[in-house]
């Protein structure tokens, strides 16, 4: 038997209370969805009748059966078995399940509102968040009972973990701090290099014999301006692609616009891939 422990952090204690309403609040939504979807007029009018059947058949799978709310569960909490008396779990019934199924009924099995019934449930409504509002503050500080039913009730929440202390580890959060470290490293040094005139030196330096090679055949330094001839199937010596914009910078071999001009402004030793042939004193010039 899992040993019993008295200590329970408050935020264990109100991610509990939330958990459960979650939970219930999905059952109930698909459930409902699906009756609906099958005969919306029955649906309208045994809609308070099946909130009371849904309530109380997740009231009895989880308070009822085990003493704990399905939030408590998942968290390896539960009330306090030895409080948990009979007449405490139909108070704790009473309290939970019916005032929802007697709001909802004054407002849709009523033909005639009667005054002193509404306003009856309208003050006990008020009067309730206003002592909400004040147990929540009083369980801030004692860490005991959050809500309302629970205090009135008596019944604590107990741990069904065992009673040691929780250990912390902080390698994941090492890790982060330093995948984030990295990540602004990046960040700073990426927009400084200058890509196109890595690219361009690495080419040089594996193909520096071939390009060479290619500017002797041209003349050398004195290269002479080639008029390049656009057909159908020209592409983008850089990209590949189809020529946006076609200009070219003396060689013969075309280029995008903005394939060029992004280089050249990046890297001003930048040479044609295909022959080495650097941009002229003119500049680009369209095709």
């Amino acid at each position: 038997m899992l040993e019993k422990n008295k200590y329970v952090p408050r935020v264990n204690q109100i991610d509990a209370i939330y958990l459960n309403k979650d939970i219930a609040r999905l059952i109930r939504d698909n459930l409902l969805e699906n009756l609906q979807a099958i005969s919306p007029v029955l649906f309208i009018k045994i809609q308070p009748e099946l909130d009371l059947l849904i309530q109380s058949a997740i009231w009895f799978g989880s308070v009822g059966k085990r003493c704990s709310t399905f939030g408590q569960q998942l968290l390896v909490l539960a009330y306090d078995a030895e409080k948990l008396t009979v007449s405490r779990l139909v108070l704790h019934f009473v309290l939970t399940v019916l005032p929802g199924y007697v709001k909802s009924w004054e407002e849709r099995r009523l033909t005639r509102r009667v005054e002193w019934f509404s306003q009856a449930i309208s003050w006990a409504e008020n009067s309730a968040l206003v002592l909400n509002i004040l147990n929540y503050f009083r369980f801030l500080k004692t860490g005991r009972k959050p809500t309302l039913v629970d205090y009135l009730l008596g019944l604590d929440y107990i741990s069904l973990r065992n009673n040691q202390r929780r250990d912390i580890g902080y390698k994941y959060l090492t890790r982060e701090l330093l995948w984030g470290g990295f990540m602004e490293i990046l960040g700073l040094v990426l927009p400084i290099i200058n890509f196109r005139k890595l690219q361009r030196v690495l080419k040089s330096w594996t193909f520096g014999q071939a390009i060479s090679g290619r500017r002797l055949e041209t003349g050398g330094d004195g290269v002479a301006l080639l008029a390049p001839q656009m057909t159908l199937s020209t592409t983008c010596t850089f990209c590949g692609e189809r020529p946006t914009l076609p200009h070219h910078m003396g060689c013969g071999h075309i280029y995008c616009y903005y394939c060029l001009s992004a280089n050249i402004l990046t890297d001003a030793s930048f040479g044609c891939p295909k022959c080495g042939s650097t941009c002229p004193e003119d500049g680009i010039q369209s095709v």
